[in-house]
């Protein structure tokens, strides 16, 4: 006898144990060697975490080593007895009985490594070790199984001694298997307090099969709802800090693909291998199933089952449980190995990049394309941004060119970059999650062509091939034109979400101006455009898919029919495997469309991060020096403009960037030196280039030459911020900043002043004290533990620069940068302020840089002034160090400008009151956590859906579609079946031919198939019997094909769905935000509405009609394989009740957890988003702190929260899908036991059972999937429906007659008005009236009820009780469009719009050129002389941040314009009104904004104008000029004037004193001069103006001089 595959397998089997052994041994002894005392006891860490105490105690591995000991010692003794039963039988050979002894060895040593567990106290090593024995056990078991499969014909004369030992050995073994794997890894481990998620702390049993969820999962189904706080922490792999610590290892210069292909090939590679061998071991059912059916075919009726079948059944089970491990833990890989990691990652490092990236926010001049195909489609994409390179809109005449995003302005605007976390990152990682489909589908194809081969034969499989071939060409039209469409869609959406995100951060200034009809078309029209391009793409995915699902339906019925035609019989064996193969196939091939559509996206999207990471960072344009004081030495300034790329720019690129050097503003040849521990001030007209000099002492701007000398800051590291005391608080060389716009997070009060740093309750009350804030804190409900909006939109504008100044008075700085902080405040709040704060003791000894108008107020307390003009600086020092001749004219001239002396009186704020100390009750909310519903989705948000998107006739049409399309899916193998049913019955004389394997040459050559054949009268008529394979091959050819084109029409027909779908919600939502109440869009952060417009629709447009599709599909699959089973026996009708029964209990835990976890995930990603856009916006704050880390941990922190949130969704995807396996195995195990027992049952009968019961577990699984997918997606549906369904402002009212207002007559009567039903009234039962052309002006200190009486008049509040009347209508009863865009408003955060000066000054083209030059110059933006197209400008100006420079004429005291001749001049952007506009105006500065919204309202000369601090951020002179401009422009209309500077008013008709919410006084300024106890004399005299004021009040000086 020679030794057979038997003996192999078990030398094989004692080699594996032999080498796992060693290891064990080695361990062993070294542990002997290094053994700790008796007793001694040490935690337990790791890089994920730190055991507790508590957590040790509870670990124990006791009874797992026990049961490791107990199987190994009974699979010895079994082995051991049985080698020696078949020694002693008559069978006993002598490789027979080796073979034997080498299992016995085998078994030995399996004890030997079982005894190093039991030994092993640490509790890892035991781990692993127990793994190196499973493989070991599973190997032996293995060779047991092999040997009972080889040896069945001996049992009978072994005896049943023999048999029973051999198979208890076996069953030890899986035993064993079981026991080592049940060995837990470590105890529970913490990090940050929080539980580790336990996937590397459980066995690998409970790791394999997923049951670390059920943890979590039953807290789900106690709670019927999931925290965030019950979700695990991530393990270090998944942590951002170490992912961001990893990607700078890596990521030296390298691409970004090229980074990730570092930092994840290995798992990368782990994937390919775990899904080829997934690939290769899930074809073994198939086999088996042959050798099944082959074997039904030669069984004659009676025979009976042999142990052959029945050990086919166990290798059957066996090999679909294999195949659902491996599956399970590749899907499983996918997301903790890929998806999540990198998605985190990349969000972690864009994020790290926009805190070191230069903070560009220049807007680029619009060029055309010449010869670009797409040049009108993209100028209408951004039309509505007035832009022709907005949000991805880059020149596209290059074809395929990869930079294209980063030269645009669109890529640069906030959204832009929060989109590249947002959707970028996302659609890389969503492409990890299938790449491994490429080297998978490879190999199937293999395999198949492999099996199709042996089974078939060379001919019908080429012939197949050929057929296939032939519908490439179409694929590939349809392929390109999807690429196209895709990209297309992409900037489409990309410019989409840029306008939707203006809009609401604009939300004001439209609701104000009624514009939201306008945004609306707007909006619509560019989703109108958006969803055009869409429903092409889905066009042509419908047709791509129909190319790839006829494909193997071409290649089944080629190679079939020529397969039955050349043979004349069709076994069903060789029928319904080779469908089962080409089914196999079919999803290889299917799934390519989908691969490639993610292949592109995941291409554009790495194009577009590393466009974006490799822009320009903040270049050190600073030099540390020892030296305390900050110097700049011949130093011209620019603002920053993205400058890096011009060796990869193109020549269009590099005409841009020439384009934006010569419209820089300039300042040139700086020499200055702010003494250190003094008061240095820096003054200058509007747009003169104050705060480009103060963004270079921050290091913000681009210094083009020169240098600049600032003290060395200490390191993070060094600053030691949390032992921080009263002697060692302010650090000489550490920078804060106060900004010209204030950047409030959300937060409470106190968060924003401390900004991170410790709280010191002495230092904090001083600072509140200093900071003119202890009277406002009382007026806030909850003290300082009042949360603040998002830019603190529940402050007025002089307690959110109060609260800024507090915030760089608070902290450790050495050095203050505070730009115009005087610009919004009372003027008693101003001195205040001054001589409190800035000259107070919190500020002494600390070095200030002071912008500000207001020279006269500052100037006596300053050491150093510096006047800014024609692009040059200018300064007088206290110690007599001055760049002038004439100190005392340089000094007077700065004052003339800027303001008029003010009086040496204290007015100091009565602010020293001891702050409060706030009730431990918790505070009110001002924004509110986001709703999150429970519990299954309401049928309501269904019905809505389906009503939107067609109808129940609609749908029920659908369903009746999809099935047909199922009863085509079971038709198919139903003909099958009867085709082979009757060749089989009419071919008796295939019974007595031999089967020959394919290998045998012969029939290779004379067959070309696996079954013998002869050439007879078949190859004539097909067949000799029955109705012939024509017949048949016809009947097949047209149920498959009517399959394919019901397929078709019912996915257009789906898709037409999306689309109406999509296009109404999307329409209503948009409807109701842009039409929600003021304080509705105030209290819900912008992040969390652009979730609902970005992730929510990116689900309603392309995955809620699919995924419900999808489930039709598999649930009338999953219906389909029950009653097929039933044509084996009605007995299997309790067997699939029982199984479906299983799955749905399965399913029910499932979804009670994933619903939670789905809706924390979508809850959980609006922060990012929210914190992402709020650090951009603050960015220059948050670097002048230096706090980019701290900010970087805290995006650190949201970015894993989210993640937690995904992954342990994934988790119970992955728990419920192998359960569903499990059952699945069972259900198809049984199925097959009834096959072979049942008696009747035919091969062909049998193929087309087992054809579909061979499915179940992946149907069922994907009944679940689809219905779980349904209702996690339906979540965005329910999320957007919330939004669509908020309580809008009222628009009922009646329509103002068309000329209404006519005279401007105001009428208030006792008017009681509050913010929300709950809150306490604002305004008091206030009663006044103003007559037409009257200019009122409106005063009152901070929280006194101006800016409540603004959003009254313009219905923002609605009246509780008493009535506003215009011109004698009352304003409650008229409708909210004609109300708010007959009166006009100028608040004092001006708003302008991306675009184009004209498009800002008349977004509607409704006014000529020459109309809106002259509004320019009646701001004096523009000198009369510039007012024509063409002409130059010779005047200084800045523009903010601005690489397209803008600004006014410089004037001297006169008023007159003043050239400079000598050096080179800026250019005055204003000049031109197609200059650009970038994102919010942010190329202007403050106080050019303000001018240009004013310019605004004097184009559309309202009848009642509002003026809410309209001119704060200008200089004096200017706005001297332009009170007499808006008292020349306005003759005849109403001026409602809201003013901290007293001055500004002093000549009005009327003044309106306001006071705690009431009318305090209101008369003639002479009135209330003169009126005994008045409150308007009291803040004239505190105002540091009183004789200008009186003299001025009283008649002897006009307020300008003329």
């Amino acid at each position: 006898m020679q030794p057979d595959l038997s003996f192999f397998a078990a030398a094989a089997a004692l080699a594996v144990s032999a080498l796992a052994t060693v290891p064990a041994l080695v361990a062993h002894a070294r542990r002997i060697r290094n053994a700790r005392p008796e007793g001694e006891k040490s935690g337990y860490r790791d890089r994920d975490g730190e055991a507790t105490p508590q957590s040790i105690a509870a670990f124990s591995n006791k009874w797992q080593k026990v049961h490791v000991l107990l199987w190994a010692g009974v699979g010895l003794g079994c082995q051991t007895a049985f080698s020696l039963v078949l020694n002693a039988s008559p069978l006993h050979s002598r490789w027979f009985s080796l073979q034997n002894w080498l299992n016995t060895a085998s078994w030995g040593l399996l004890l030997v490594q079982a005894i190093a567990i039991a030994t092993n106290r640490d509790s890892v090593r035991a781990y692993y070790q127990g793994l190196s024995l499973s493989g070991s056990s599973l190997l032996v078991g293995g060779a047991l199984l092999v040997q009972l499969n080889a040896a069945s014909a001996w049992w009978s004369a072994a005896g049943k001694t023999a048999l029973v030992l051999c198979t208890a050995s076996a069953i030890a073994a899986a035993g064993l298997v079981v026991a080592s794997l049940s060995l837990p890894r470590r105890p529970d481990v913490f990090y940050n307090s929080r539980l580790v998620d336990r996937m590397f702390t459980v066995s690998a049993y409970r790791r394999l099969t997923f049951a670390w969820a059920s943890a979590l999962m039953s807290v789900a189904t106690e709670k019927g709802d999931l925290e965030l706080a019950d979700l695990p922490g991530l393990n270090h792999r998944m942590r951002p800090t170490d992912q961001s610590a990893q990607w700078k290892a890596v990521n030296a210069k390298s691409s970004v693909i090229k980074s990730l292909l570092k930092i994840y090939g290995w798992c990368i590679f782990k994937q390919w291998t775990t899904a080829m061998a997934n690939t290769a071991v899930s074809y073994l059912p198939w086999w088996i199933t042959l050798r099944l059916l082959e074997s039904l075919e030669a069984r004659k009726p009676g025979d009976p089952i042999g142990p052959r079948l029945w050990l086919l059944l166990v290798w059957l089970g066996m090999a679909k449980l294999a195949s659902a491990l491996l599956e399970s833990w590749l899907f499983w890989t996918m997301v903790s190995d890929l998806y999540v990691p990198i998605r985190s990652q990349l969000a972690a490092v864009i994020f790290e990049k926009a805190m070191r990236r230069k903070n560009v926010k220049s807007a680029s001049k619009s060029q055309e394309k010449k010869g670009d195909t797409n040049a009108t489609e993209q100028n209408d994409t951004a039309q509505p941004n007035q832009q022709t390179q907005g949000e991805g809109g880059a020149d596209t005449s290059k074809e395929g060119d990869d930079n294209e995003s980063d030269n645009t302005t669109g890529q640069k605007s906030r959204q832009a970059v929060i989109n590249l976390v947002g959707v970028d990152a996302k659609r890389v990682s969503n492409f990890s999650l299938n790449q491994y489909l490429f080297p998978t589908s490879i190999l199937q194809l293999v395999i198949s062509m492999w099996f199709l081969v042996y089974l078939l034969g060379w001919i019908p499989i080429a012939l197949g091939l050929l057929s296939v071939v032939l519908t490439i060409p179409i694929n590939t039209v349809f392929s390109k034109v999807l690429f196209n469409t895709d990209k297309r869609l992409m900037k489409l959406r990309d410019a989409k979400l840029a306008l939707v995100n203006e809009a609401l951060q604009g939300i004001r200034q439209v609701k104000f101006s009624a514009l939201e009809l306008q945004w609306e078309k707007r909006i619509l029209d560019l989703r109108q455009k958006e969803l055009t391009t869409l429903w092409e793409y889905f066009r042509a995915n419908v047709f791509l898919n129909g190319c790839w699902t006829a494909a193997p339906i071409v290649l089944s019925l080629t190679s079939l029919g020529s397969y039955a035609w050349l043979h004349g019989d069709l076994a069903a064996s060789v029928a319904f495997v080779s469908i089962g193969i080409l089914n196999t196939l079919d999803f290889a091939i299917s799934a390519m469309p989908q691969l490639i559509r993610f292949g592109i996206d995941c291409w554009v999207s790495l194009k577009r991060i590393e466009a974006y990471l490799d822009g320009p960072e903040l270049k050190p344009t600073r030099t540390y020096s020892d030296r305390p004081d900050i110097c700049l030495e011949l130093a011209s300034l620019a603002w920053p403009i993205d400058d890096d790329d011009e060796n990869k720019a193109d020549e269009q690129q590099q005409q841009q960037q020439q384009q934006q050097q010569q419209d820089r503003f300039i300042l040139r040849d700086v020499n200055l030196t702010f003494p250190p521990g003094e008061l240095s001030v820096i003054s200058g007209k509007t747009g003169s280039g104050k705060s480009l000099l103060l963004a270079a002492v921050l290091g913000e701007a681009d210094l083009l030459s020169g240098s600049i000398h600032v003290p060395a800051p200490p390191g993070l590291d060094e600053r030691h911020d949390d032992k921080a005391h009263p002697g060692n608080w302010v650090l000489p060389a550490s920078i804060a900043y106060v900004g010209q716009v204030p950047w409030i997070e959300n937060g409470t009060l106190r968060d924003n002043v401390l900004f991170g740093m410790p709280f010191d309750e002495a230092r904090y009350a001083q600072t509140l004290a200093a900071c003119a804030l202890n009277k406002d804190l009382e007026a806030l409900h909850d003290g300082d533990k009042t949360e603040l909006g998002v830019n603190g939109v529940n402050l007025s504008g002089g307690q959110k620069w109060r609260v800024t100044v507090a915030r760089a008075v608070y902290s450790r700085a050495g050095i203050l940068v505070l730009d115009d902080i005087f610009s919004a405040v009372d003027a008693h709040v101003s001195r205040h302020i001054l001589n409190q704060c800035i000259n107070g003791p919190l500020c002494k000894g600390r070095t200030r840089i002071l912008v500000t108008h207001h020279v006269a107020l500052v100037e006596k307390h300053a050491k150093f002034i510096v006047e800014l003009a024609d692009g040059c600086a200018s300064y007088y020092s206290a110690d007599g160090n001055t760049q002038l001749q004439d100190d005392k004219k340089f000094l007077e001239r700065i004052k003339s400008i800027e303001q008029q002396p003010v009086s040496e009186e204290s007015a100091d704020v009565a602010d020293d009151a001891p702050l409060k100390r706030q009730n431990s009750k918790v505070a009110k909310k001002f924004v509110e956590d986001e709703a999150r519903a429970k519990g299954s989705v309401k049928g309501r948000i269904y019905g809505v859906y389906i009503k939107d998107s067609g109808g129940w006739i609609y749908w029920g049409s659908l369903l009746v579609m999809f099935l047909l399309f199922q009863a085509c899916s079971i038709a198919q193998p139903w003909v099958v079946r009867l085709w082979t049913g009757e060749l089989g019955a009419s071919s008796l004389f295939m019974e007595a031919q031999p089967r020959l394997p394919y290998h045998s040459t012969q029939q290779t050559l004379v067959s070309g198939g696996h079954h013998h054949f002869q050439f007879e009268a078949e190859l004539s008529n097909g067949h000799a019997g029955g109705r012939g394979t024509k017949f048949w091959l016809s009947i097949y050819a047209a149920v498959c094909f009517a399959g394919v084109a019901l397929g078709l029409i019912r996915f257009l027909v789906l898709f037409l769905a999306t689309y109406r779908a999509s296009k109404a919600l999307y329409e209503k939502i948009l409807f109701a935000v842009l039409r929600a109440p003021l304080r509705w869009t105030d209290t819900v952060p912008v992040g969390r509405i652009l979730n609902r417009f970005t992730a929510d629709f990116d689900s309603i447009d392309g995955n809620v009609a699919h995924m419900g599709g999808w489930f039709m599909v598999t649930l009338l699959n999953a219906v389909g394989i029950c009653v097929a089973s039933l044509f084996v026996s009605p007995l299997m009708a309790p067997v699939a009740v029982l199984c479906l029964g299983y799955c749905a209990w399965v399913g029910k835990v499932y979804l009670v957890a994933a619903r939670p976890a789905k809706r924390l995930e979508s809850t959980s990603k609006s922060p990012i988003f929210d914190f992402f856009g709020s650090s951009l916006t603050g960015l220059t704050t948050i670097r002048a702190f230096d706090r980019a880390l701290p900010y970087t941990r805290t995006m650190y922190a949201k970015i894993e929260e989210y993640s937690m949130c995904s992954m342990n969704l994934y988790l119970f995807n992955r728990w419920v899908g192998w359960n569903m396996s499990v059952a699945g195995i069972v259900f198809t195990v049984v199925v097959t036991v009834f096959v072979l027992v049942q008696a009747g049952v035919d091969a062909a009968l049998a193929g087309f059972v087992l054809s579909f019961t061979m499915q179940f577990s992946d149907t069922v699984l994907m009944v679940v999937r689809a219905y779980a997918a349904v209702e996690l997606e339906m979540n965005a549906v329910e999320r957007v429906i919330e939004y669509s369904e908020i309580e809008t402002e009222d628009l009922s009212g009646a329509k103002a007659p068309a000329a209404w207002p006519t005279q401007g007559r105001l009428e208030v009567n006792d008017l009681i008005v509050g913010y929300a039903p709950h809150l306490p009234p604002v305004l008091k039962g206030i009663t006044f009236q103003i007559d037409p052309a009257e200019r009122i002006g409106v005063v009152g200190r901070t929280g006194a009820g101006k800016s409540s009486l603004t959003l009254a008049l313009f219905r923002f509040l609605e009246p509780r009780s008493g009535s506003i009347y215009v011109d004698g209508l009352d304003v409650a009863k008229i409708s909210l469009l004609d109300l708010r865009s007959r009166l006009a408003i100028i608040p004092q955060d001006p708003v302008l719009f991306s675009g184009t000066i004209r498009s800002n000054l008349d977004p509607f083209d409704d006014h000529t050129d020459a109309e809106l030059h002259d509004s320019l110059q009646r701001v004096h933006l523009v000198s009369e002389s510039e007012s024509g197209a063409g002409s130059s400008s010779a005047t200084v100006v800045e523009s903010d941040p601005s690489s397209s420079s803008s600004g006014d004429t410089a004037t001297n005291a006169e008023g007159t314009a003043t050239t400079a001749i000598t050096r080179p001049r800026n250019i005055n952007i204003f000049r031109d009104l197609s200059s650009p506009i970038s994102e919010g105006g942010h190329n202007l500065s403050q106080g050019q904004r303000q001018l240009l919204c004013l310019a605004r309202a004097i184009v559309s000369r309202p009848k009642i104008m509002v003026l809410d601090e309209a001119t704060s951020a200008v200089d004096m002179g200017t706005d001297a000029l332009i009170q007499r401009s808006i008292r020349d422009e306005f003759i005849g209309s109403t001026l409602i004037v809201i003013a901290h500077r007293l001055s500004t008013i002093a000549d009005f008709d009327r003044i309106l004193v306001l006071g705690d919410g009431e009318v305090m006084q209101f008369g003639t300024p002479k009135e209330l001069w003169h009126a005994e106890g008045s409150l308007f004399r009291s803040m004239c005299e505190e105002s540091g103006e009183r004789e200008k004021l009186k003299k001025v009040i009283l008649g002897e000086e006009a307020l300008i001089g003329e």
